[in-house]
């Protein structure tokens, strides 16, 4: 499995260096590192194979061998995989005192508030289109959600931007976020048409 940091992190990581010092950097680092470590975890105990692992500022993406097979339990277990161990570091923080600790518990709060949010792609996001879905409207409910999490991105964007320049980190997320929803709105069939021809192979193999 590779590991690889998204080349949007770099400002995000400087400005937040520039504000706080490295020691911030670090913690963020290794709070989305450890974040990320979840949804492995989650992915080989649902036994998902897993490819790569792409660090994102809101925590990352895995890159899973044949995902779009994956049942609705597996993809939901992934999908909570990372905020689970995002509370465990919460916990940590909240029960314990160390030097930083209250920085550190203030990271994990915000990393896993941000993740809840019913915003594709992040995991709340996911959970919940995985449980909207059915074998009748599978593509469909998708295609709405995608389209809901489109607008909830650029709104959230929109609202970020009257507070810059404290909120840039926060407002390059969430632009990023709405690209990505977009560009996944945009290949929706290509993924559709793809899905179902893996089923399809998978089913005559059986």
């Amino acid at each position: 499995m590779k590991f690889r940091i998204h080349p949007i992190l770099l400002p995000i990581f400087l400005f937040f260096m520039i504000v706080g010092g490295v020691s911030l950097y670090a913690m963020i680092l290794f709070s989305l590192v450890f974040h990320e470590l979840g949804h492995v975890l989650a992915a080989k105990q649902s036994g998902m194979k897993i490819r790569s692992c792409t660090i994102l500022p809101y925590g990352g993406e895995l890159q899973i061998v044949n995902r779009q097979l994956a049942t609705k339990r597996q993809r939901l277990l992934i999908a909570l995989g990372g905020p689970f161990a995002t509370a465990i570091l919460l916990l940590i923080g909240l029960v314990s005192t160390f030097p930083g600790s209250a920085q550190f518990t203030h990271i994990q709060f915000l990393l896993l508030a941000v993740n809840l949010l019913p915003v594709l792609p992040l995991d709340g996001g996911q959970a919940v289109s995985v449980l909207l879905e059915n074998k009748q409207n599978k593509y469909a409910s998708r295609s709405v959600f995608l389209l809901y999490s489109i607008i909830a991105s650029i709104s959230i964007s929109l609202f970020l931007s009257t507070y810059l320049p404290d909120s840039l980190p926060y407002v390059m997320i969430s632009v990023f976020l709405a690209i990505q929803n977009i560009i996944s709105y945009r290949f929706r069939k290509y993924e559709q048409a793809f899905e179902k021809l893996s089923a399809s192979r998978s089913f005559s193999m059986e």
